[in-house]
């Protein structure tokens, strides 16, 4: 019993609000916590890392700054010049870990599981750019920020990872330590858009 563990949501203390909040949701702002989702930093370069990767995952690795590829329940965000997130919707981080770990014996890499260090918020609606924006620096104008890009950015003080998934709709990865004020705030944010 006492070696049980338990999982719990970062945002578990403002669930009464986002509830109320999206209670009456239209289609201009839909809020939506995914707090449970395998992510996994992956660091490494050359032909070799890119094809043992390939072979695990079922994906290439994007090689364009704020790249996305995704492939069924897994995404791989591209983070840097030789850094990624992997993002599953699947519980799967200590078998997807120990896979990449074994493909790459022998390279120079680092996989890491940060699973339970941050949290995924899915927002989406009509307003959602205007809602992003009060606190984000980034252009989110289609034109500029396109389907499947993705940039680490900050939501007034919470640093922030964004994905643009379609249409009006947005991934936000961000620490869980900081999820809890990212929500609020967003739901700060939206309230003219709520009603």
């Amino acid at each position: 019993m006492l070696n049980d563990l338990v999982q719990e949501s970062p945002l578990i203390g403002i669930e009464a609000r986002i509830a109320a909040a999206s209670g009456g949701v239209s289609r201009r702002f839909q809020f939506t916590g995914r707090p449970f989702m395998t992510l996994l930093t992956l660091r490494g370069n050359g032909a070799a890392f890119d094809a043992a990767v390939q072979r695990v995952l079922g994906i290439a690795l994007p090689k364009q700054a704020g790249g996305r590829a995704a492939a069924g329940e897994r995404a791989v965000w591209w983070m840097g010049p030789d850094e990624w997130l992997i993002q599953s919707t699947q519980d799967m981080a200590v078998d997807l870990e120990r896979a990449l770990r074994e493909a790459l014996t022998g390279q120079h890499h680092a996989v890491v599981d940060v699973s339970s260090g941050y949290t995924m918020i899915d927002i989406a609606g009509t307003h959602v750019r205007e809602v992003l924006a009060s606190g984000c620096p980034l252009d989110l104008h289609p034109r500029v920020f396109a389907d499947g890009q993705c940039a680490q950015t900050h939501f007034f003080k919470a640093g922030v990872m964004v994905c643009r998934d379609g249409g009006d709709r947005f991934q936000v990865i961000v620490r869980r330590s900081f999820a809890e004020y990212f929500c609020l705030m967003l739901l700060d944010a939206a309230q003219p858009y709520l009603a």
